[in-house]
């Protein structure tokens, strides 16, 4: 008998509720007893149970969702090194996904360490003193440090466009990851995702700077990325692609799966992510609204060879299918 999709949910949160008490080296007697009772009752749960059982050998190559979240830090001058989930981390984690909805949880925004932050699915427009206007993604932030010399802005987390107010005596600087973007007055998108800034110029020039202190300036138009090893090619591309989350939508064109996912994560409740490094750099393009960011997640499985595996509503793992 097939059952419904809300029963089918309710069995695979249940499984993971059951995998994450039993691992955790301190079920009792009585538990493991109500544990077998549980699988005995229906197939369904032997099927989402052994699922789970399926993947434990992998776990230790998935990225520590945690880590952005919790190493954002203004007076850390170093990006801290990259942790992994073991399955001891993993436990802690499936029982937050599992019990925690509508949270900040795996995705959390460092809300104390920002002047202006969105929730998972909201956007939010800023005015600040200066008369220039920023426009946050879903699920970003931002910290002002704005003095007589200076402007200056971080990009804790996600995506923000800059409308620049001229003012030659106090340049216009966007850090994110150890990099900067700056600029005297232009409008432009600085894009954090995974372990790589993007910054895409619509008007004016801008001055990027990576980690290593390498260096581009980029004219209206074009756009570069930079992470910790260094800079980017200069690559022209359509600016419309860029902002298209402005206008309620993502637009993707040969993009990278892992920056494909980081955009779908911040519009949706949960968190997606990649198992195998692998599936890191497979090519998606295509229009995705952003009121149905499972839309992304379906177009990836059917598109392209990855599988999903929905632990709960809040928890999917992709791997080769």
């Amino acid at each position: 008998m097939t059952r419904s999709n809300n029963a089918a949910e309710q069995v695979r949160e249940q499984a993971l509720a059951w995998f994450v008490r039993i691992n955790s080296g301190d079920a009792t007697a009585a538990e493991r007893q109500d544990h077998g009772h549980w699988l005995e009752a229906h197939p369904d749960h032997q099927t989402e149970y052994a699922k789970l059982g399926a993947i434990w050998s992998d776990l230790d190559r998935i990225a520590d969702p945690r880590s952005n979240a919790l190493c954002l830090e203004k007076t850390r001058p170093e990006t801290p090194p990259r942790r992994h989930l073991g399955r001891r981390s993993f436990l802690a984690v499936g029982a937050l996904a599992a019990g925690v909805a509508g949270l900040a949880g795996l995705n959390g925004i460092p809300y104390w360490l920002s002047d202006y932050a969105t929730a998972t699915g909201e956007q939010r427009t800023v005015s600040l003193s200066d008369g220039s206007v920023v426009t946050l993604d879903a699920d970003s932030a931002i910290a002002l440090a704005y003095d007589d010399r200076v402007r200056r802005i971080r990009l804790l987390q996600g995506r923000a466009f800059f409308d620049v107010a001229k003012d030659t005596g106090r340049p216009f600087i966007v850090e994110a990851a150890n990099g900067s973007a700056t600029a005297l007055g232009t409008r432009f998108v600085v894009h954090q995702w995974a372990d790589t800034v993007t910054v895409s110029v619509e008007e004016s020039t801008v001055s990027v700077v990576a980690p290593d202190s390498s260096s581009v300036v980029l004219q209206a138009g074009e756009y570069v990325s930079y992470a910790l090893k260094g800079i980017g090619e200069v690559e022209s591309g359509d600016v419309e692609a860029a902002t298209a989350w402005r206008r309620g939508k993502l637009i993707f064109e040969d993009r990278p799966l892992r920056q494909v996912i980081a955009d779908a994560n911040r519009y949706r409740s949960g968190t997606i992510r990649i198992m195998d490094s692998a599936l890191l750099d497979l090519r998606v393009s295509g229009i995705f609204d952003i009121t149905n960011p499972d839309g992304v997640l379906d177009a990836i499985t059917s598109g392209l060879p990855v599988q999903a595996l929905h632990l709960s509503r809040y928890l999917v793992l992709l791997r080769p299918a």
